[in-house]
């Protein structure tokens, strides 16, 4: 297994083309269906990494400070997009398009 796999959570990974060879409909098909929402997770850890802390290399000792760091990281990102300043209001949207 790649990657990060916590117990009870489903992680979906594209299919990698093998060497010298194609990938068949049905892989191709479900690569292009899983792209968007890969799309979204990047933004969303582009997002989290705005932090500096957490872009380059963490260097305090003990798992849980690092944890500590992600979720602050990942604590502050929602905070900043959930926030009402973001918000856009739709019946302004509607009149700038009649």
């Amino acid at each position: 297994l790649l990657g990060h796999a916590p117990a009870g959570v489903l992680v979906e990974m594209p299919h990698k083309k093998p060497p010298k060879q194609e990938l068949t409909f049905a892989q191709r098909l479900y690569n292009q269906l899983l792209s968007p929402l890969r799309v979204v997770i990047e933004h969303a850890h582009s997002g989290i990494k705005r932090l500096r802390m957490v872009q380059g290399t963490l260097r305090l000792r003990g798992e849980w400070r690092r944890d500590t760091v992600m979720a602050v990281a990942c604590g502050l990102h929602n905070l900043r997009v959930r926030s009402a300043w973001r918000a856009y209001a739709p019946d302004k949207l509607t009149n700038q398009i009649e």
